[in-house]
């Protein structure tokens, strides 16, 4: 007796069900691994933007100790503008590029932020200059206050954060990514800015 075999064609590929789960998963790893990726890059800025404040607020210090008082140039801003990167350059205290045409420090030392946008913009000709997101690019420089009296303090009346008085000979910060002070927005003080003195202190003495 013959015995017939019947075979099943089964047809090769996905079906749609499948494509969809399969385009789900892969856009949850990708949402996954982006937002990984900006962590990271957050978390790597907020380092340099660390760094570069203590390097700032150390050389700050030995020029102090080397000239024995403030230039004039420091007591005429807050902020590290052009002027002054230059006076540091001048005693090779800060690592500086200070290039009239594409020099990162030629408007003023910027915070990563700041970088990153002129990275962005070469061609931006001014400190001034309104960024994307409604910043100016100025808002990015290097906050500093100084020890005007040189009596060991940064006096709320010499401008210091939270009008705090800080066992300090200069207090320097980065507003962060924001381009504000964090002090705008007492609940998150300091927030995202990042600065070169322990927080706890500037609720010393008034």
């Amino acid at each position: 007796m013959n015995m017939k075999t019947q075979h099943t064609n089964f047809r090769g590929g996905f079906t749609l069900v499948e494509m969809l789960v399969v385009i789900g998963m892969i856009g949850i790893l990708a949402a996954t691994l982006i937002a990984s990726f900006q962590h990271v890059k957050t978390t790597a800025r907020q380092t340099q933007a660390q760094t570069q404040v203590s390097e700032v607020a150390t050389s700050f210090n030995i020029y102090l100790q080397q000239e024995r008082e403030w230039p004039a140039v420091f007591l005429e801003a807050t902020e590290m503008t052009a002027d002054v990167c230059k006076a540091f350059e001048k005693k090779h205290l800060l690592d500086l590029n200070m290039s009239s045409t594409n020099g990162l420090d030629r408007f003023g030392m910027l915070d990563p932020w700041g970088r990153s946008s002129l990275r962005k913009n070469p061609k931006i000709s001014s400190a001034d200059a309104v960024l994307e997101d409604g910043r100016k690019l100025s808002d990015h420089r290097i906050q500093y206050r100084l020890d005007l009296n040189y009596d060991g303090y940064v006096d709320g009346s010499e401008g210091s954060p939270k009008g705090a008085k800080i066992r300090a000979s200069v207090l320097v910060w980065s507003r962060g990514p924001d381009g504000r002070d964090a002090e705008s927005q007492p609940t998150r003080f300091p927030g995202d800015d990042r600065l070169s003195w322990n927080y706890g202190q500037s609720r010393g003495e008034k």
